[in-house]
């Protein structure tokens, strides 16, 4: 089957800093040439102050006064977006390709943001960690929860240090949203050479068990067979199935089966650190709401520990 390969388009929120850039990095490495790859660039300014829009606004002082605010918030949002541009064309992106947005900043980043990727229609929203406290220090402005909340239908990128793209795994849990996150992951992977591992925790499975999908591994036939690997196995299959649809060939994808014994983040992120993975894969479903979901989802633990990954949230 001859699959027709579409562009990505991409957002990176911006501020101004090198910081917020850095998800380029991994960006270029995923897709060497960055070809078809387009990426919007969003850039929020400052409000007008108070004064410059009160009662007296219309003074000839308060008039000349806005006037040179706007003038000089003009000129640095210009000079925001020459610096990233720059760093994006060394990275070899392709002047055309590139898009700039800039609008006034009137709720939260993360709101702005995911607003901004539905009205795009965006493949994903990269962001880029900062520093390593539980749920701070994201883009300015913004967190996990605060883009989970907002971000019901863009994916999100959540990016950490130098990342290796060349392994890739996919968590699959007994649930929907583990179908659109391995949808996802297949299309943004379909033109790479990543290797892909659907990964699923169990409490029946007392060591890890590793398969190629045809045939499947004695061990994997047997877990399968066993009431937790009857449930999950469907799935593992359909998400299977939904790689394949994209053209990714059976060499780049396998099943692995790990033990879970009662920490199931600190058994995925154990795994895929001894196994080479970079990116990461989760379905995030929010069955009582998002902020309760938070307290205690896979989904925020990992993104509290995880170090020198790629964390994509499908929701």
């Amino acid at each position: 089957m001859t699959v027709q390969h579409l562009p990505k388009c991409l957002l990176l929120p911006i501020d101004g800093s090198r910081e917020a850039l850095r998800p380029i990095e991994f960006v270029s490495r995923l897709y060497p040439g960055l070809r078809d790859v387009n990426l919007i660039l969003g850039y929020l300014v400052s409000p007008l102050p108070p004064a410059y829009s009160g009662m007296y606004a219309d003074s000839a002082d308060i008039m000349k006064r806005r006037r040179e605010y706007l003038e000089n918030r003009e000129k640095e949002t210009r000079r925001i977006f020459a610096d990233a541009k720059e760093v994006l064309l060394k990275a070899g992106f392709a002047e055309e390709l590139l898009h700039e947005h800039m609008e006034q900043r009137e709720m939260s980043v993360a709101k702005h943001a995911c607003l901004l990727a539905d009205m795009k229609k965006v493949d994903a929203v990269l962001v880029q960690q900062t520093v390593s406290s539980a749920l701070e220090g994201f883009l300015k402005g913004s967190s996990p929860s605060g883009l989970l909340q907002h971000c019901l239908a863009s994916p999100i990128w959540f990016t950490d240090g130098s990342v290796d793209p060349t392994n890739a795994a996919i968590c699959i849990f007994n649930e929907e949203a583990s179908l659109r996150i391995a949808d996802h992951a297949a299309f943004m992977l379909s033109e790479t050479n990543t290797s892909i591992t659907l990964l699923h925790a169990s409490k029946s499975c007392d060591y890890a068990i590793v398969s190629g999908l045809e045939p499947p591994s004695a061990e994997l036939s047997a877990w399968a067979s066993s009431p937790e690997g009857k449930t999950a196995m469907p799935y593992l299959a359909k998400s299977s199935e939904l790689i394949r649809d994209q053209g990714i060939d059976e060499s780049r994808l396998r099943i692995a089966i790990i033990p879970n014994r009662g920490d199931t983040v600190g058994e995925i992120l154990s795994w895929c650190g001894k196994s080479g993975v970079g990116i990461v894969g989760l379905g995030h479903s929010q069955p009582e709401g998002t902020w309760s979901f938070l307290k205690t989802s896979v989904t925020k633990k990992i993104l509290s520990s995880f170090k020198n990954m790629s964390v994509w949230v499908m929701q």
